[in-house]
């Protein structure tokens, strides 16, 4: 009998931030992320912590859009994983692989240069209200990000509304509180996913393969899984269960 492969989103899906936990930081939560200067970021509830566990019966592969170096922050599997919202796969080994990258090099030499999309978004935002950045991997630019100074990033909802106009097509665009990202039609944990689940279906067919997401956008790497799970507290079952009938 195959092992489960389990292919799972981690921010606010295994773990959160203390003002995401229930009671904020307290005995019982395990820390599982530091940020760049090393200080605490995420952390694990008690029965976060038993799924992961549970999970590991199986394997556990990261699909995040943290990059490489911040998935080495966190207190998860390392390799394989995929990093960077599908812009990265790393091998069993901890290598990168090549392969996947040259294809994504090759698509994005297609479309509208990452840095030019970034420049006609965010040249006018207010440096001292919006932080924001350009997400690269391997020396690539690949999407781009904008968080709020100002709150927990309700006011991105307005910037989200204001910018549509300005993006190509095929440009996706994904809100979930304090993070906005906009993405080339290149990029998603979609494509990652389908491109390593054929790799590892090689090995192991009958492995039943199940996808973990918390957001909507985890939706296309979770649709070609066997099986899908999410947080009852996260941004994908407030879509799922909205205006449901059946809960009360």
């Amino acid at each position: 009998m195959s092992a489960p492969i389990i292919l799972a989103d981690l921010d606010d899906t295994l773990f959160q931030t203390a003002r995401k936990c229930p009671g904020g930081v307290a005995d019982g939560l395990r820390l599982m992320s530091r940020l760049n200067d090393g200080s605490p970021s995420g952390y694990a509830t008690v029965r976060q912590e038993s799924l992961l566990k549970w999970l590991r019966v199986g394997k556990l592969i990261p699909v995040t859009a943290r990059s490489r170096e911040a998935l080495s922050r966190a207190d998860i599997e390392q390799a394989p994983a995929i990093c960077g919202n599908g812009g990265c796969i790393l091998l069993d080994d901890g290598e990168i692989d090549q392969a996947w990258h040259d294809q994504l090099l090759a698509q994005a030499r297609d479309g509208e240069a990452v840095d030019d999309v970034y420049a006609a978004l965010t040249g006018a935002l207010d440096t001292a209200a919006f932080r924001h950045w350009v997400a690269a991997e391997n020396g690539m630019p690949q999407f781009i990000v904008v968080k709020s100074n100002r709150d927990g990033g309700e006011v991105l909802a307005d910037i989200e509304r204001d910018l549509v106009h300005r993006l190509p097509d095929g440009w996706r665009v994904h809100r979930n509180d304090n993070n906005l990202a906009y993405l080339p039609p290149w990029l998603s944990k979609r494509h990652a996913v389908r491109y390593l689940i054929e790799k590892l279906r090689a090995d192991a067919p009958d492995a039943p393969v199940i996808g973990i997401g918390d957001s909507v956008s985890d939706v296309g790497f979770m649709d070609l899984c066997d099986f899908a799970m999410t947080p009852t507290q996260s941004q994908l079952w407030t879509h799922v269960g909205g205006d449901n009938v059946w809960i009360d």
